[in-house]
């Protein structure tokens, strides 16, 4: 199984960058690879099509026939860490991609097309500290799924 984060734009600071390294580096020669995939973020001023070309720009990476798709949104779904974990490992050599949108937010048709739509939290988030914590969580499920005493259970 290879596990993907997509964000739309670079990290805001080398802090981010290294923290979001620390698990990419920890996952290597794993089960569940990470790798971080930024996206070109875009710079139109209208929302919607500026939203419209990302999707595009998503779309063209991660085809929806390739990629199960967990869409981070605050309108998701809560999932503590575990059942998320357990979610995971149902989907078996599945590639899954977790997004992160851009400033603007997510095209609902995106939207539309996650297999699961995932909330962080009912807090917001800048997007820096989101691309951390989503790392984070999505190192911790690896942990779950591989019996790893990261996460106690």
């Amino acid at each position: 199984m290879k596990l993907f984060l997509a964000v739309f734009g670079k990290a805001g600071s080398p802090f981010v960058s290294e923290e979001v390294s620390r698990y990419v580096k920890r996952l290597r020669g794993t089960s569940y690879p990470l790798e971080i995939v930024e996206l070109k973020e875009s710079r139109r001023d209208d929302k919607l099509k500026a939203l419209s070309e990302e999707a595009e720009i998503f779309e063209k990476r991660f085809p929806k026939k390739e990629f199960i798709r967990v869409i981070l949104s605050e309108e998701g779904k809560l999932m503590a860490t575990v059942p998320l974990a357990r979610w995971v490992e149902q989907k078996n050599s599945a590639s899954i991609v977790f997004l992160i949108g851009s400033a603007y937010g997510i095209n609902e048709n995106l939207k539309a097309s996650a297999n699961l739509l995932l909330s962080l939290s009912p807090l917001t988030f800048t997007h820096d500290h989101a691309r951390v914590i989503a790392a984070e969580q999505i190192y911790r499920i690896a942990m779950v799924v591989t019996g790893h005493p990261y996460h106690h259970v």
